[in-house]
């Protein structure tokens, strides 16, 4: 069966979508096939897929045609993205889950939003960890910090982090992978190159972290 990948969060503008949508692109880049399954009623997913005409490397459908999609093919991932605010919805879906991933910006009310989240997974049982994404390098002091906060909590934090880049809005409104974005002009967009290895690393870990769970899965 396909590892199922989470990307959840108790409210919207933390950078889920990005993460389910440039997360695919780099499972599909790493062999595929990847489904991406659009929970959120805003569609945001979905709309991302069809504006790019067919030009992202894989499947993405709304939540009431996951099931059918989900037995049309053998799927090497399933990402699930979710919608923002319902705790009930968030726990539903990490009981389906292999690893939930909790996108946060290291600022205050979005860390107080996942930790409360963290609250809600850990009774599950289900993997899961916190990606920092929309990271300033001008103040990188601030995800240093909200790292520290976190883990001292007890809360996991993937060793990746996300830059806030201009490529990320420029891929979604194309329709089109983080490492395809372009500038106004029509230029390969500077910053895709720093985002897609960004995106390539934190699915080399999250790889990496299924793997492990598989195999103490597998010893117990």
């Amino acid at each position: 069966m396909a590892p199922v990948i989470t990307v959840a969060g108790l409210k919207g503008g933390v950078g889920k979508t990005c993460t389910a949508m440039a997360l695919a692109a780099a499972d599909a880049a790493d062999g595929g096939p990847t489904l991406v399954v659009d929970a959120d009623p805003n569609g945001s997913a979905v709309r991302w897929h069809r504006r790019g005409e067919d030009a992202l490397p894989f499947e993405c459908v709304a939540i009431q045609s996951a099931p059918m999609a989900m037995q049309r093919k053998e799927w090497s991932t399933v990402i699930v993205d979710t919608a923002g605010g319902s705790k009930d919805e968030q726990v539903e879906y990490a009981n389906g889950s292999t690893l939930v991933i909790c996108p946060c910006q290291p600022a205050a009310s979005s860390l107080e939003q996942v930790l409360d989240l963290a609250d809600l997974i850990r009774p599950t049982g289900v993997d899961f960890a916190v990606l920092l994404t929309m990271v300033d390098t001008r103040r990188k002091q601030d995800a240093t910090r909200a790292r520290k906060l976190l883990e001292g909590q007890g809360v996991p934090v993937f060793e990746q982090t996300i830059t806030s880049l201009s490529a990320w809005p420029k891929a979604e409104a194309a329709g089109v992978a983080i490492c395809d974005a372009r500038t106004d002009s029509g230029r390969p967009d500077p910053g895709a190159v720093r985002a897609w290895e960004e995106v390539v690393a934190l699915h080399k870990e999250i790889t990496t972290r299924i793997k492990a769970g598989e195999q103490l899965t597998l010893a117990a």
